[in-house]
């Protein structure tokens, strides 16, 4: 049989779901009333191409959720798919040893899935789940919705004119509050870092737009958050 691995979510009874069939374990997950998720979808095929036996399950409208971070794997093409079935992002640790030593030695923070819920309480996060409001963090790198994308980004950095040179251009103080390290390109220049609660220096000018694409957001399988600093 081919290897698939989901997790059931807000179950109330988990002796009752196992069955010989995966796709019988997912229902009986569901009659409970779970959110189920389909995990680390390009662990046995990298190519990310979606198998018969999964199309069975996904076309049945079993799954709410697709992983697409898995410790240090990232599908980008699953961003696609839970475009395309409405399903919630996820970033999951997998970890099979202690997660503290595990990320240390990675000298990074550990896989998050960012839900936006309007309270810490059970339901609340059930519900933001469920309306897909959720976006999957990992190694530096945040993916999922744009729109979500772009309010993390926007709520997270902010741009303020101080001077304007004898060439005309705007000297800019561009701030992070966040402690996310944004990978900044701009059309036709180099990248720029912006470090996680730290604040930068550029020069504009002024009749030309400062649009960035933020090379660390991905909202497709090739396609990345796209900002236009106002100022």
């Amino acid at each position: 049989g081919e290897y698939c691995h989901f997790n059931a979510l807000f179950t109330t009874d988990n002796n009752t779901v196992y069955a010989p069939e995966t796709i019988e374990s997912i229902r009986n997950a569901k009659k409970q009333g779970a959110l189920v998720m389909h995990n680390h979808p390009g662990w046995t095929h990298k190519d990310m191409k979606i198998t018969k036996y999964e199309k069975t399950i996904y076309d049945a409208g079993l799954l709410d959720g697709i992983e697409i971070m898995n410790g240090e794997e990232f599908y980008p093409q699953a961003i696609e798919r839970a475009k395309k079935y409405n399903l919630f992002v996820s970033s999951n640790t997998d970890v099979h040893y202690a997660t503290g030593e595990t990320y240390e030695r990675y000298g990074s923070l550990r896989n998050m899935t960012i839900i936006y819920a309007k309270d810490k309480s059970l339901k609340s996060l059930r519900e933001a789940i469920e309306a897909r409001r959720t976006l999957a963090y990992s190694f530096g790198t945040l993916a999922g919705d744009k729109e979500l994308l772009r309010k993390f980004f926007e709520a997270s950095v902010s741009a303020r004119k101080t001077v304007v040179d004898y060439k005309g251009r705007a000297e800019v103080i561009i701030t992070n509050n966040s402690s996310i390290d944004w990978l900044l390109c701009r059309e036709g220049n180099k990248m720029v870092e912006l470090k996680g609660n730290s604040s930068i220096i550029l020069r504009f000018s002024p009749s030309k737009p400062a649009v960035f694409t933020i090379l660390n957001t991905w909202c497709g399988e090739e396609e990345h958050l796209v900002h236009e600093f106002k100022f």
